[in-house]
């Protein structure tokens, strides 16, 4: 395997600070199901693909089902979550909501002048016992255990180039384990026993002691269902993402009734329609996708800006704007648009993405069926 990360979602390292906060400055504090319904939320934003935090349709019942854990003890979780306004219930263009506190500002540095800090929270977590165990025995510390163990791992795979899983390890010894929980030796291996749905452990500094057991360092591996390759040959994935972000900002702003199916078939057409055509458009002075990637950006934007545009002027004209299928509507766009701003790409840049993509498929470039 080269270059792997955490197959997962995103949670904010200032959300952790908050929880942390109030676990150190408060009689009352954070519990597992606060923890849990929290991670839920986040995963259900990842589901909708909506980077504002604002959730249309979470459901607290289907996780309970799905996580296996009674309703009544998420619902103290999420009142938990309310009282300390980390989610708060609002009414958007007719519809009930939740939006998650600070999270729109969190995902958009670029706007808000913040820094991205976060950890990858892997989604393989939904299919164990994990969850439900630290709630069934009310033990959060092993939830906050959990959460520092996939942000070390996160931090440790960014840093470093292609690497076997089984190389990358965490250490805690037993005695930080001890304090961290709260727990003695034996109820500490109880919590690792937990956590083997997703780690591989191993004990350092095993010895008995008449009938005890003596463990000075546990060290962890994430198991193989928590990664994914990081492949993104042409450096195209990080630029949707951001598209992705500024696309929620105008079909709200348009207040077009949406779901992340809708998002999806947009984003896959503008891949498809304009962004393949691109992938061999590069900058021959230093290997780079910088004029590409500055190109697709003002074409993406100033198609949206048309888009936003043409939907007002008939809405002005005839009261009301109906898109019957919104991927198939900004797919016809996207393609109509590509073929007149396409030309004002320098011919050289052209010529030479032409030359580059038949060196390397061996067949007709994809920009010659256009240009």
């Amino acid at each position: 395997m080269g270059k792997i990360k955490i197959d997962g979602f995103r949670m904010h390292q200032h959300i952790l600070d908050e929880f942390r906060y109030i676990k150190d400055q408060s009689f009352d504090k954070p519990t597992a199901s606060a923890y849990v319904v929290y991670l839920t939320m986040l995963k259900q934003m990842h589901i909708e693909n909506n980077p504002r935090g604002i959730l249309k349709e979470y459901n607290l019942s289907y996780w309970a089902k799905k996580l296996d854990i009674s309703y009544t003890s998420l619902y103290g979780g999420k009142k938990f979550l309310e009282k300390y306004h980390f989610v708060k219930e609002e009414i958007q263009n007719d519809l009930p909501v939740l939006v998650l506190k600070d999270v729109e500002k969190l995902n958009t540095p670029e706007r808000e002048g913040v820094k991205l800090n976060y950890l990858l929270v892997p989604h393989a977590l939904f299919d164990t016992n994990i969850l439900a165990e630290f709630v069934r025995t009310s033990n959060p510390e092993g939830i906050e255990l959990l959460l520092s163990l996939f942000n070390q791992f996160r931090t440790s795979m960014s840093n470093r180039g292609m690497i076997s899983l089984d190389k990358l390890k965490q250490s805690r010894k037993m005695s930080t384990l001890k304090k961290k929980l709260n727990k003695k030796a034996k109820d500490v291996r109880k919590v690792l026993e937990i956590l083997e749905a997703l780690f591989d452990i191993e004990f350092e500094g095993l010895s008995y002691r008449k009938e005890q057991v003596w463990i000075k360092k546990i060290n962890f591996s994430l198991k193989p269902e928590c990664v994914i390759e990081d492949t993104d040959e042409f450096e195209v994935n990080r630029l949707l993402a951001q598209f992705s972000q500024e696309l929620t900002y105008r079909l709200d702003e348009l207040q077009i009734k949406y779901k992340a199916r809708d998002k999806k078939d947009i984003m896959i057409a503008f891949k498809q329609e304009v962004v393949s055509f691109l992938y061999h458009l590069i900058d021959e002075d230093d290997n780079s996708y910088k004029y590409r990637d500055k190109w697709l950006r003002s074409f993406f934007l100033n198609t949206l800006d048309s888009v936003v545009e043409h939907i007002q002027r008939e809405k002005e004209r005839l009261g009301h704007f109906k898109i019957y299928t919104i991927g198939g509507f900004f797919r016809k766009v996207f393609r109509k648009q590509f073929k007149n701003a396409i030309k004002d790409i320098p011919y050289e840049y052209i010529h030479d993405a032409k030359i580059r993509e038949f060196q390397i498929t061996g067949s007709k470039p994809l920009l010659s069926t256009i240009i």
